[in-house]
């Protein structure tokens, strides 16, 4: 099991140098800035990561040296503003990206409770999404994960309760009986007996900036960004990736900035996958994840540090077009992922998570999408997707991990 801890993009003291250097200050920021749509770039990102968790993290709050009460609400006020689609459509709003991923990386998840967690593969996957559907789907990057990790690829999810609906990937889980919050033993132990484990964003043993946006002041931040990149797996052991993008941020944006954390060395993804899926050919009815509707997906991958943006349509996966109606999970929107895993389901809405687990094949086994989405089916028919599940929630229960 790879124990190795990433290094530190700034130290401690390099940290404190830096905001001397910059005399950083977040009204600044916010006047010179975020109130002109204007990005930050890198390291003013990183210092306003490491700012915004300081009221958290006993190491940094003498670096910035105000009252806690006044940094959280500044940082909370510079968070919202710094995420909005003005900003997210220049090319250097991947550094933004990047400076605040890192800090959470470094300060969060590196000196939290429980640290990073170890597999004993380098191969672990995760597929989490940003939310920011404009409409309500199925769980599919959760059902697609666990029909991954059927066949052997060891998934490593991330999520967190619903953002757009009241039904995010935390909350299906948990309606299928998964402790949401177990020991980082259970957790690791899990990737080996089963090929599948999961982390809540929301479990402070691992991070606490997402404290700010459902504790303190319960909004919408750049935590929506923040999340799905920050995977409290050592990024040592990720070398490949699937992040389904909000309506607000491109593709595009979400590659580049991973490439600029690989070449800071804070992760190591080889090769990702970032998709923005639509409902209409207008680009209008957005989804956070792979679509086989009519607007399909616009695809950004990122593999060896080049970039290549490309679209998908249904017929790239050897599936037929659904439309959103057929999509919609109706009222009770866990029940209706449970049936699609256990294969009560088996119209469009299987459909589209046999893509979605598709583009998991496409980056562990090099499979044509077509031919990814055929292998899916297999799996799915095999009911071993639903064993995974059911076997991983009985675990995650578990205090002998055995």
């Amino acid at each position: 099991m790879n124990q190795t801890l990433p290094k530190k993009y700034l130290n401690l003291s390099e940290l404190e140098q830096k905001v001397k250097e910059y005399h950083f200050d977040v009204n600044l920021l916010l006047k010179e800035k975020g109130y002109q749509n204007k990005p930050l770039d890198f390291e003013q990102a990183y210092l306003l990561g490491a700012f915004a968790l300081s009221p958290y993290i006993t190491e940094l709050r003498h670096i910035f040296d105000l009252p806690r009460e006044l940094v959280l609400i500044q940082s909370v006020v510079a968070l919202s503003t710094f995420h909005n689609k003005a900003i997210y459509q220049q090319e250097n709003s991947a550094e933004q990206i990047a400076g605040i991923c890192a800090a959470v990386f470094d300060y969060d998840i590196g000196t939290s409770k429980s640290g990073f967690i170890h597999t004993s593969s380098t191969g672990v996957v995760d597929n989490c999404g940003m939310g920011g559907d404009l409409f309500k789907t199925p769980n599919l990057s959760t059902i697609a994960a666990l029909i991954a990790s059927a066949d052997g690829v060891k998934m490593l999810k991330h999520g967190s309760p619903g953002n757009t609906d009241n039904v995010g990937s935390s909350d299906f889980l948990a309606y299928c009986g998964v402790n949401l919050f177990p020991e980082k033993k259970i957790i690791e132990d899990a990737i080996t007996k089963f090929n599948f484990a999961y982390t809540d964003a929301l479990d402070e043993n691992y991070k606490r900036i997402h404290t700010q946006t459902h504790n303190f002041a319960k909004i919408a931040h750049m935590n929506d960004i923040i999340g799905p990149i920050t995977n409290p797996v050592n990024p040592s052991d990720m070398h490949k990736r699937i992040l389904g993008i909000n309506h607000l941020i491109q593709p595009v944006r979400v590659a580049e900035a991973y490439r600029i954390l690989n070449e800071k060395g804070v992760t190591s993804i080889e090769q990702g996958i970032f998709v923005r899926g639509f409902a209409n050919e207008d680009g209008n009815g957005g989804i956070d994840e792979v679509s086989i509707m009519p607007g399909g997906t616009l695809v950004s991958e990122l593999k060896n540090g080049q970039i290549e943006n490309y679209h998908l349509s249904a017929k790239d996966f050897g599936l037929n077009e659904i439309n959103a109606l057929e999509l919609n999970p109706g009222r009770n929107k866990a029940e209706t992922s449970r049936r699609i895993l256990s294969r009560e389901i088996t119209d469009g809405k299987m459909e589209a998570a046999l893509a979605n687990a598709s583009t998991i094949f496409y980056l562990t086994e090099s499979l044509s999408f077509k031919e990814g989405a055929e292998k899916a089916r297999e799996i799915l028919a095999s009911g071993k997707p639903y064993e995974v599940l059911r076997e991983y929630a009985h675990f995650s229960r578990s205090d002998k991990n055995g």
